[in-house]
């Protein structure tokens, strides 16, 4: 089962034993001159979790309120909560990354909790790099198609919750734009979980959010339908959007 619930304690500890082996790197003599290190921002993203676990206490109290009671200032402070907590992240990915030279792939997956923190208190995710790398690299390491099923509605829930700014989708020469890869991984994964519902609603995503890459995304569906052997239930609907998107000039 992929557990991303938000738990406070849970979180901290994530991030204190993941950090654990480069904190010992800071030199003493960086502390206190103004420069950002590891414990400066551990300590902040401490206290960032708190105000996260705060909001999920006042949660509970504002379930049986009306949604029109919540409002959009709610939406705009959840939303800025989790972009200070992903920018204090980034901030910890770019240090360790200056003293080994890669990037922490287990730091960079503490981007996933934050982010779905963000997307069930309905906040807008305005950076999604981070996540978008970090569910890429999930969706490799995991076969079992219930687990690809999870993935599947995990990656929905982000990219109902990113912002309306990235989904203008206004750089479209960047093919490695994270709005194009996230949507095509959700495509991807959707077909991998062998459920024929989770594929019909990421291929209609698809459509919508990036249309100018459906067409290709269903051709090429249909070449791993006979490379792979996908099961005929699978099939029928990847060769169902092929047909009706996959031949032509333009999405209708």
């Amino acid at each position: 089962m992929l557990d991303f619930s938000f738990n406070a304690t849970a979180l901290k500890d994530l991030f204190h034993s993941t950090l654990a082996p480069w904190l010992q790197e800071e030199s003493s003599a960086e502390k206190g001159d103004g420069k950002q290190t590891l414990p400066v921002l551990l300590e902040a993203m401490d206290q960032a979790i708190d105000v996260m676990a705060r909001v999920d206490a006042d949660s509970a109290v504002k379930a049986q309120m009306s949604a029109e009671s919540l409002g959009l200032l709610e939406e705009k402070d959840i939303s800025q909560i989790g972009q200070y907590a992903l920018d204090l992240l980034e901030g910890m990915v770019a240090l360790v990354q200056q003293q080994t030279g890669e990037q922490p792939r287990e730091l960079l997956r503490l981007s996933i909790p934050i982010s779905l923190w963000v997307a069930r208190h309905g906040g807008r995710l305005s950076q999604i790099d981070m996540v978008v790398n970090s569910l890429a690299g999930l969706a490799n390491e995991i076969v079992e198609p219930h687990l690809l099923e999870e993935l599947t509605g995990i990656i929905r829930e982000v990219i109902d919750a990113v912002d309306d700014d990235i989904r203008r989708d206004v750089e479209q020469t960047n093919m490695m734009r994270p709005w194009r890869v996230l949507n095509l991984n959700y495509g991807i994964v959707a077909t991998r979980s062998h459920n024929p519902e989770l594929i019909e609603q990421a291929y209609d995503a698809l459509i919508k959010n990036l249309p100018n890459d459906a067409r290709q995304f269903f051709r090429e569906g249909m070449q791993q339908m006979d490379i792979i052997g996908y099961p005929e239930e699978v099939r029928e609907v990847v060769q169902r959007y092929n047909d009706m998107w996959g031949a032509g000039d333009s999405l209708h």
